[in-house]
């Protein structure tokens, strides 16, 4: 399927928000950072390996530093900004906060379930299984009704929303 030209726009317009951003806060400098002194002592415990590899210690603290932001924010800005226009959705919290799309409401059948999977997940009792996991969630809506443990979803899309009866 064809990327419309407007959800292209809107991907390069992304993308250019982050360049800029990253531009701005690209370090010119090693002064800026307060942490220095103390990666810098732990640093020279690696002095021989740095050896002709890096030769301003201070500023190498200050690009680490630097691509952690940058590691952040292509998943949390650019990955699901990209992923929210590809798909039509956007992020959802399903939490009894304010501005939230409030707690779920689930089958007391699927709160167990859920629980059981993420437990067996957890344990490496189980692998993740699509089809096993939906045939175990996705049950008639029978009562009784109760609320859903609070959780994010970073990509909602909104064709669910029927099904799930959100507005």
């Amino acid at each position: 399927m064809a990327i419309s030209n407007q959800k292209k726009e809107q991907i390069a317009e992304v993308v250019i928000k982050i360049l800029y951003s990253r531009f701005e806060s690209f370090p010119q400098d090693a002064s800026g950072n307060r942490n220095a002194p103390f990666h810098e002592a732990f640093l020279n415990a690696f002095s021989d390996k740095f050896d002709e590899k890096v030769t301003d210690i201070p500023f190498f603290i200050s690009m680490s530093s630097w691509l952690h932001g940058l590691n952040t924010t292509m998943g949390q800005t650019f990955f699901e900004s990209v992923a929210h226009i590809l798909s039509d959705g956007d992020k959802r919290e399903f939490t009894s906060g304010a501005g939230r799309a409030g707690v779920l409401q689930i089958t007391s059948q699927q709160k167990k379930a859920a629980s059981d999977i993420i437990t067996k997940l957890s344990n490496s009792e189980a692998t993740p299984n699509l089809d096993n996991s939906n045939s175990l969630l996705f049950v008639p809506d029978t009562p009784p009704f109760t609320n859903a443990i609070d959780f994010s979803a970073d990509v909602f899309l909104r064709l669910m929303m029927k099904s799930l009866q959100l507005s």
